[in-house]
């Protein structure tokens, strides 16, 4: 499955994308319309479900939402000292609002959602879902 902990943070494609964010490579720009085929698709392969629930969790953290997220970030990143402006000057409310929906297909069930359907066959769907209900920006 790729994924090793039902954290949002606790998986490959999350830790590239932070890497990607913390680096300053990530550009929104080159993944709105990515994210608006996704959406049309209503569909949310694993890896794109992975991604999309570490942004929120990011975004979160920039916006000092989700202190317990902004702990496992700091330790995934190795340091306490965590300049996220740049991520959250990219977002419009438009692209925050398109996040908020593509989390929710993400959770909403197997027939939207690889991750949604991998977590339930592994058995821990339940903690799965608790956790990543965090990483949906407020």
């Amino acid at each position: 499955m790729g994924t090793w902990g039902v954290h949002v943070f606790q998986n490959d494609a999350a830790q590239d994308l932070v890497d990607e964010i913390l680096e300053g490579t990530y550009r929104l720009d080159e993944h709105r319309q990515e994210y608006r085929a996704e959406e049309d698709a209503l569909y949310i392969d694993a890896e794109a479900g992975a991604r999309l629930l570490a942004l929120g969790a990011l975004v979160r953290v920039a916006r000092n939402e989700d202190a317990a997220a902004a702990d496992a970030l700091a330790e995934i990143a190795d340091t306490d000292e965590l300049d996220l402006d740049g991520l959250l000057e990219q977002f419009t409310d438009e692209d925050l609002q398109q996040l908020r929906e593509l989390i929710a297909i993400t959770l909403r069930e197997p027939a939207s959602s690889e991750l949604y359907e991998l977590w339930e066959e592994s058995g821990e769907l339940e903690e799965w879902l608790e956790a990543s209900r965090t990483a949906i920006p407020d």
